[in-house]
């Protein structure tokens, strides 16, 4: 029986299940949230575990108001490291277009905007290169 589960009469509960695309992605997920400690530690206790692709988090607090308070403050949390992972660790599923496919898409773009040319970056190799308009 864990920590929380033995609070569990005198305390109030909640268990929280986010889904991820993978169990490393969950793993990731905890290792981010982890670091942030509860501001109220004799108040508040918060247990993390994976099971599969799903994150795990329980929680239980003195008081309705900080269960509220501390899980509003987690959902912030993982909402920002959800949306970073969707940036940087896409879904494994996604197909991932070919170099063809990309250039392909390219031009068919210029040929419905109506545009010939581009961007082109062009730099000397010392710093970022400067935008110069292809016609």
């Amino acid at each position: 029986m864990s920590q929380l589960e033995e609070l569990a009469d005198q305390w109030h509960t909640v268990t929280l299940k986010i889904p991820f695309h993978t169990s490393e992605h969950a793993l990731i997920a905890r290792r981010a949230l982890d670091v942030d400690r509860e501001q109220n530690g004799s108040l508040v206790r918060r247990e993390m575990n994976v099971e599969g692709d799903v994150l795990i988090v329980n929680y239980a607090t003195t008081s309705v108001r900080l269960l509220r308070l501390s899980t509003n403050s987690f959902l912030s949390s993982a909402d920002l490291v959800l949306r970073t992972m969707s940036s940087f660790a896409p879904d494994p599923s996604d197909r991932i277009p070919t170099d063809e496919e990309l250039e392909e898409l390219r031009q068919e773009a210029n040929r419905n905007t109506g545009a010939g040319g581009g961007i082109e970056l062009k730099g000397d190799g010392k710093g970022a290169g400067s935008g110069e308009e292809v016609r």
